[in-house]
């Protein structure tokens, strides 16, 4: 099928104004684009009766949290262990500057009690007590602390 030269031109002049527009817009929503610091946080940690495990974790959160430009700290709650983990965690928090240690009884409520405790303004509570296993903590505490190392891209107007 051919098209005469008239409306050949008119096509070719409507796909540049098209591109034109298009150009344009992609231009205006890169410009608009704000860049903004994740902001600190806090880990709250609920354990109990892990003692085989509970310095290897520790440790590397600690480890992990110092790798980073953000300000991190954690409020690990003993949730009323009857093994040797209240003494490591004891030690642990003695050493290491970056944790909180709370002792609970069966009447407090963990998280209530311990977010007064934390310093960044977004608090993760990951419970090791009956839903993590320590690989699964290890994976969740690499990826939240990697996610919080990037900038996010923001539309719009944003307060300083």
């Amino acid at each position: 099928m051919f098209i005469s030269y008239s409306v050949s031109v008119i096509i070719v002049s409507l796909a540049l104004y098209g591109l034109w527009y298009l150009t344009k817009d992609i231009w205006n929503w890169f410009t608009t684009l704000k860049f903004m610091r994740l902001p600190d946080a806090s880990f709250v940690i609920l354990v109990r009766n892990l003692e085989y495990e509970v310095e290897d974790l520790l440790r590397y959160l600690v480890n992990e949290m110092s790798e980073g430009e953000h300000e991190y700290d954690a409020v690990v709650v003993d949730c009323g262990s009857d093994d040797l983990t209240p003494i490591i965690l004891k030690r642990l928090a003695a050493e290491m500057p970056l944790l909180t240690v709370v002792h609970g009884s069966n009447s407090m409520r963990p998280v209530e009690d311990a977010i007064p405790l934390c310093r960044g303004e977004v608090v993760h509570v990951l419970d090791l007590t009956r839903r993590l296993r320590g690989d699964q903590f290890m994976a969740v505490v690499s990826s939240l602390l990697k996610q919080n190392q990037r900038e996010v891209a923001m539309r719009g107007k944003m307060e300083e």
